[in-house]
């Protein structure tokens, strides 16, 4: 990198967990608490929580397939940002009862759950332009803070895979 010649363009999207990352498994579901336990973690770790897509077909045979899309946002300062993306196909969808051992009866649904996600850093590269030096202070600010880049890039994969464990020991608890 050359300070006062030509800039190096400083990529805005890293990611973390590439794009498709999948989960799948079929059972029978308490999705209402699913989609609540989901909406509790990304709050509870400090994530802006947004439903960008909810699709619902109704099938020939009565079942339902939802198709969710949500994505977490949670601004770490001025420049970094988290993003976590869950796609979420929950198909053939059928109310159930089922008989716990506490020998109440309870409603939940027969599917197949396929959640994909992907997790990235995103950098506002733009945050520089209008400064003196605007285009060369991205590259000076990356070299400054190379260390602290690692480290966020090292808890943005942690709270990916704790956001994993808790969709697995979800389903796991349903089994």
């Amino acid at each position: 990198m050359e300070v006062f010649g030509d800039s190096i363009e400083i990529g805005k999207k890293v990611d973390i967990i590439e794009d498709g990352y999948k989960i799948k498994a079929k059972g029978t579901y308490n999705l209402e608490e699913l989609y609540e336990e989901l909406k509790n973690w990304f709050e509870h770790m400090g994530y802006k929580w947004l439903e960008l897509e909810y699709k619902q077909v109704i099938n020939r045979d009565g079942s339902k397939n939802l198709e969710i899309l949500w994505q977490g946002e949670k601004e770490i300062d001025d420049y970094v940002t988290f993003k976590i993306k869950l796609n979420m196909n929950i198909t053939g969808i059928n109310d159930t009862e089922i008989k716990l051992e506490t020998g109440a009866t309870v409603k939940r649904q027969k599917c197949t759950l396929e959640i994909k996600s992907g997790a990235w850093i995103e950098k506002n590269v733009d945050y520089f332009k209008k400064k003196l030096l605007g285009k060369y202070l991205p590259q000076l600010y990356e070299i400054l803070i190379r260390d602290r880049l690692i480290d966020q890039k090292q808890t943005l994969y942690l709270e990916v895979h704790k956001l994993y464990d808790e969709l697995k020991a979800f389903m796991m608890i349903y089994r």
